[in-house]
């Protein structure tokens, strides 16, 4: 089984976090980095609308949203005409399924690069690991007590330093908290661009 967490070390890929960030308070860190999650939100959102058209993205959505509606009633009716009548378009369906993946995947790809160089090279070295601190504990992107208890432990290499980030429950990994902005400003910055699409439910 392939280490992905070795292999990306061994090239190079690995982020260097500080010790001693640019913005020493959580409070300056956590206002700064997530004007930088809603600055790289909206730039997203931005690229998404010169590189796509959100109109036909929207339209075949739409007829495709439709499509499948209609084809899981004619099931759910056993309307054996209707399913044949629906199956002949299934061809068409799939074919505007996956122009619309393709559509949505390209400003991606465009997005990915330089947002990869900037969570190795520069967030790391700008922010550390800790950028907020908050009341309510989520797993995975907050530490909790036993992540405090492991990361107070000394480095055997190094008896002064600390083995990781968490001193306190609640404190937010720099990820953590990017994500947390991203989904709370996601909708809004849709909205504002006008790049919000409709959902296949």
């Amino acid at each position: 089984m392939i280490n992905f967490d070795s292999l990306i070390g061994q090239l190079g890929f690995t982020p260097t976090y500080t010790t001693h960030p640019v913005f020493a308070d959580v409070f300056t860190a956590m206002i700064v980095a997530a004007l930088i999650a809603i600055g790289l939100n909206f730039a997203f959102s931005m690229l998404r609308k010169k590189t796509t058209d959100i109109q036909k993205m929207n339209a075949v959505m739409k007829e495709t949203t439709e499509w499948r509606k209609q084809y899981m009633a004619a099931v759910k009716k056993q309307d054996k005409p209707r399913i044949e009548e629906l199956r002949k378009k299934q061809a068409y369906v799939n074919k505007m399924s996956m122009e619309l993946q393709q559509q949505q995947m390209r400003p991606m790809l465009i997005y990915m690069i330089p947002s990869f160089l900037l969570w190795i090279l520069v967030f790391p070295t700008v922010f550390g690991q800790i950028v907020a601190v908050s009341p309510l504990i989520i797993p995975w992107i907050m530490c909790n007590d036993e992540n405090v208890h492991n990361d107070n432990l000394p480095l055997p290499t190094d008896p002064s330093q600390h083995k990781g980030p968490c001193r306190i429950p609640g404190q937010v990994y720099l990820w953590g908290w990017f994500l947390i902005v991203n989904f709370a400003f996601s909708g809004i910055i849709s909205k504002v661009t006008k790049t919000s699409m409709p959902s296949f439910t």
